[in-house]
């Protein structure tokens, strides 16, 4: 409660500041998202939103540095500021990032966000308009500050956040719509020729892991999963993840026979260059992950093994997609604003519970809606 207590003996001075700053016309806007891809991804309706609401105002976004290269090339987005976590530790660091908000002179502030030093940031900023999401439950600590904030909307449980989002953007008479967008790199078709993913919409794409390990399929399934699919499949297979998912990616195929139709591109991609990949495939598969999200943001056909999420609160919305949720008494554990990384039970029996033919039959339902 400490940096609640100095938002309230800093109040003099930042309500001051955000009432001396304040003027009507809207030039200059930060959108504030700092968590990792998926979450960007479902950001970028709100990009859409403030960009056409405000066609000629300054539009900035705040964010972690992995996500940097989904809205780079956006024409919505004018300056990107790549922050990482740790560097608002403290009071100095909360100091800093007060500072690093009031030196752009935002009129209007978006915060998607809403962590205790993200909004002492904004507060202490004297930001004139602040708009944040809260989340599903607040604490003591949050509620206080909340009430330094100009306009909030808490998430309801089960609920979709980008309809939180929504609300939140109407009651600054703003409209948003569902679509998401991001930066396209041209080397990505490079990429998919040296690789030899072919142009024919054939290939399946298989996420092999996910940031959160407690969603992940793990080796065994993976090899299981891409055998079956390589017997009912004439097309082929790309292993999609990180450099850090080459070795599972490598073991993968190896384990695999007719693996001269899988291809590793694990670490092959850059963020940007992804979608030239997601655009070849015939179907993606994944877990809840960035991936995941970066697929649907191109419309390609999926199916999704949930695992732990529940996926009222934020899954794919494209018109061909499939679920695969195994739901055990604990089920489900993992939220939008309250994301565990170890199973609390230590059998993870939303996942390892998921067989191959369980995935094979949403796969045959996609291909046969298609």
């Amino acid at each position: 409660m400490i940096y609640v207590l100095l938002t309230y003996l800093l109040a003099p001075w930042w309500w001051l500041a955000k009432h001396l700053r304040r003027r009507d016309r809207i030039e200059r806007i930060l959108l504030v998202q700092t968590a990792k891809i998926g979450d960007m991804l479902c950001a970028t309706p709100v990009i859409l939103a403030l960009r056409q609401h405000y066609p000629y105002a300054q539009l900035t976004v705040l964010h972690a540095p992995v996500t940097g290269k989904i809205i780079a090339g956006l024409n919505e987005v004018d300056h990107c500021i790549a922050i990482r976590s740790d560097s608002w530790r403290g009071w100095g660091g909360k100091w800093r990032l007060a500072r690093l908000i009031a030196s752009g002179r935002y009129d209007l502030a978006v915060n998607l966000s809403p962590s205790l030093p993200l909004l002492c940031g904004l507060i202490w900023a004297g930001v004139p308009r602040t708009l944040s999401i809260m989340p599903t439950r607040v604490g003591r600590t949050l509620a206080a500050l909340r009430r330094c904030i100009d306009l909030t909307e808490q998430h309801r449980p089960g609920e979709l956040v980008l309809a939180t989002k929504q609300r939140l953007l109407q009651q600054q008479g703003i409209t948003m719509g569902l679509h998401k967008k991001m930066a396209i790199a041209a080397s990505g078709e490079t990429v998919c020729d040296r690789l030899g993913v072919t142009p024919d919409h054939s290939a399946i794409g298989l996420a092999i892991s996910s940031a959160n390990k407690l969603k992940e399929l793990g080796e065994d399934l993976l090899s299981a999963l891409v055998a079956r699919l390589l017997q009912d499949y004439p097309g082929q297979v790309v292993l999609i993840g990180g450099p850090e998912d080459g070795s599972c990616a490598a073991a993968v195929v190896a384990r695999v026979p007719g693996g001269e139709r899988v291809i590793n591109a694990a670490g092959a991609f850059q963020l940007d260059e992804l979608p030239a990949l997601m655009q070849r495939l015939k179907l993606f598969i994944g877990v809840d992950s960035g991936l995941t999200y970066l697929a649907d943001t191109f419309d390609v056909p999926m199916v999704v093994i949930v695992g732990p999420v529940d996926f009222r609160e934020q899954r794919p919305l494209g018109a061909h997609v499939q679920f695969v949720s195994k739901q055990p008494p604990c089920y489900p554990c993992a939220f939008v604003f309250n994301a565990p990384y170890t199973c609390r039970v230590g059998g993870r029996e939303c996942i390892v519970s998921v067989r191959v033919q369980d995935i094979i039959s949403a796969v045959n339902k996609v291909d046969h809606a298609e």
